[in-house]
């Protein structure tokens, strides 16, 4: 309240001196010997209103009170923050009908949905064609969607303002700089000289400035600049009233120490600073490693599709053999029952087999829906799968795996294995990149490193006249056919040197690229030993999954021998029923136990296909760019005669081809 009265009483006494000073112009002639026009009276009038407009314009104060308890009315209504909702541009986003679906399946209703064979071709397949957003087993792109990988990755990289290798070509392109400014100037002078002859010097004048600016790839720099002016002013000594004069001025600066060549100015770019390295080949390195990640999130996203359908696989298996092992044990519970009531059993025993029955029951719903801190069930390992897949989370169908998994041996060439790795491995590649630019880095580091010594020539030519083009009225004509008369040429030739004593940045830079070098050197070959000793785990994994599968194999062979005996002398009432119930659980778990060896196999195969480097191959995916739409094959039609050099390609859409 107190700053608004402030302003208040500002505003009225910036008024009244404003009042005062034409109160004065209408009733005294000193005044008016002072203020000689009412154009002055006008000008304090505005700047006295302008004064207080800006003053005023920050008289607003704000009442908040935060949380004493002291609230006037509307005195709280202003927050610093509170929960929005953004309301975005695009409405489609907004839209979300198509994600919507019926209530998902159940052990109640999962055997009313429709069954839907899928091959693992086909599943890898579904995962590239709908993922966009290149998915992670548990979902990532909820909790950090920032290192979510995309589509998009390749084609952000290749057309960021700031990084990518157009951006750094930009800086070889033509620059082009213009200016007008026209202006009126009036000065009083007591001293004649001052004022060429003249007490009041009106002046009216005008300038123009255009320049254009070009950078070859050594360095060298053109520049073409031309510089008009115009001045009409009343000193009695000019030749004439108005006078043109336009200038245009030819250089050329070429750098003979730093800066000098085509090698530091395509790795670190025209004018770079030390440190600061943005050429056009470090560009395109981070356009390669952006390629290498998007390599890495498809070859993730075939290995998670993969491992996904063999753990649905695996569900459906020890969902088939838990219900085997329930209805066997409800035959059991049964048989058990009508001999207790024919009274030549015991009650313990039917009690006994009612257990077990119950117990396999719940193994059964267990295996179905999964439970929420164990395994996924069918139902979870399928949702797991569609979730890869790209596919909404129920519609109407169960997904059920038809590829039959490998039992066979399988050969690998260790030294191979071995060579493949170390070559094609993404995280090898992607860390070789890296080192790739710390030695250009380097390398600029030491060119920059030296003094700033260019040589300079510039050549110039001039035109001076009353009139800027056309015939004038004085001899010497107008300026520009002054200008092409070659009377007022100049020229000029000569060396630039600059730089620090001692070039202290110059060497921190050299020995900071050094260290960098060195650094990533160490990562690679840590990565190479790192990704042999992972391929060398995974070498041992597959053998000693085949190996499981036999052992598992025979396990449950002997388990099946020693069931059918038991099962006919529990029947018969001549087996003691714990013994017979407990070869049941061990047979369901001898079952459970191959189909899990066999998957496991399977899982290991995919695991060194993976860190060896060839999952992608394995399954004929390529990486290549995306067609180009009708739009921009016009945009790409159109300028093609503008192109001056050969441009890489810019990825508008890198997506997987898979044949």
């Amino acid at each position: 309240m107190e700053l608004r009265l402030f302003c208040v009483i500002l505003f009225e006494t910036i008024f009244g001196f404003t009042q005062w000073f034409v109160d004065m112009k209408r009733h005294s002639n000193a005044c008016y010997s002072v203020f000689r026009s009412r154009r002055l009276l006008a000008e304090a009038g505005i700047v006295g209103g302008l004064l207080a407009v800006l003053i005023l314009g920050g008289c607003r104060s704000a009442r908040m009170n935060l949380g004493n308890g002291n609230c006037e009315t509307g005195a709280c209504d202003t927050v610093f923050q509170k929960i929005e909702h953004p309301k975005l541009c695009d409405e489609q986003c907004e839209v979300t009908d198509h994600l919507r679906t019926g209530p998902p399946a159940t052990v109640k209703n999962w055997q009313e949905l429709e069954k839907w064979p899928v091959t693992l071709d086909e599943a890898i397949s579904h995962a590239l064609a709908n993922s966009k957003v290149l998915q992670k087993l548990g979902g990532r792109v909820v909790t950090a969607p920032a290192g979510t990988s995309t589509i998009y990755d390749p084609a952000i990289s290749a057309t960021s303002p700031l990084t990518s290798s157009e951006a750094a070509l930009s800086a070889f392109d033509a620059q082009v700089s213009t200016s007008m400014f026209v202006n009126h100037d009036e000065a009083s002078f007591n001293n004649l000289f001052f004022g060429g002859g003249a007490s009041n010097l009106i002046t009216n004048a005008g300038n123009f400035n255009a320049s254009l600016t070009k950078t070859t790839a050594r360095g060298t720099q053109f520049s073409l600049r031309n510089a008009t002016t115009y001045n009409r002013n009343n000193s009695p000594v000019n030749l004439f009233r108005s006078v043109w004069d336009t200038t245009n001025t030819l250089e050329v600066r070429q750098p003979l120490l730093r800066g000098n060549g085509t090698a530091v100015n395509r790795i670190a770019g025209p004018n770079s600073i030390v440190g600061n390295y943005n050429g056009v080949l470090i560009a395109r390195i981070r356009e390669d490693v952006s390629v290498v990640d998007f390599e890495r999130a498809i070859r993730d996203l075939v290995n998670d599709t993969e491992q996904a359908y063999w753990e649905l696989y695996f569900a459906y298996r020890d969902l088939d053999a838990k219900i085997s092992a329930r209805d066997l044990a409800r035959e059991t519970w049964e048989n058990r029952d009508a001999r207790v009531k024919g009274e030549i059993a015991r009650a313990d025993e039917e009690a006994q087999a009612r257990q077990q029955y119950y117990s396999f029951q719940q193994q059964v719903d267990d295996a179905l829906s999964g439970r929420l801190q164990g395994s996924l069930g069918v139902l979870g390992a399928e949702r797991n799968l569609r979730r890869i897949m790209g596919l909404l989370n129920n519609d109407g169908r169960m997904i059920r795996p038809t590829t039959d998994p490998t039992i066979a041996p399988v050969t690998l060439d260790w030294d191979a294995s071995q060579e493949i790795c170390l070559r094609d491995r993404v995280e090898v590649r992607r860390q070789k990149w890296t080192v790739k630019q710390r030695e250009l880095e380097l390398f600029a580091a030491c060119q920059l490193n030296r003094w700033r010594f260019d040589l300079v020539a510039n050549y110039g030519f001039q035109g001076f006249g009353d009139d800027l083009f056309g015939n004038s009225s004085v001899t010497n004509g107008s300026a520009f056919d002054d200008l092409f008369d070659g009377n007022l040429d100049d020229w000029q030739v000569g060396f630039e040197l600059s730089g620090a004593i001692g070039r202290r940045t110059g060497h921190l830079a050299i020995r900071n690229a050094q260290l960098q070098l060195a650094r990533e050197k160490a990562l690679l070959r840590e990565t190479q030993r790192q990704v042999l000793h992972d391929l060398n785990s995974a070498y041992v994994e597959v053998d000693r999954a085949y190996k499981a599968i036999k052992t598992a194999y025979n396990s449950r062979l002997a388990i099946l021998e020693e069931l059918e005996p038991k099962k006919k002398r529990a029947n018969e009432g001549e087996e003691n029923i714990f013994f017979f119930l407990d070869v049941q659980q061990r047979a369901v778990t001898a079952e459970t136990q191959l189909d899990r060896a066999i998957v496991d196999y399977n899982l290991a195969l995919l695991n060194f296909a993976n860190i060896s480097g060839t999952l992608l191959k394995q399954y004929n995916i390529d990486l290549a760019e995306g067609p180009w739409n009708e739009v921009a094959r016009q945009e790409m039609m159109q300028n093609a005669s503008q192109m001056v050099r050969s441009r890489r390609p810019r990825r508008r859409d890198m997506s997987p081809i898979a044949k």
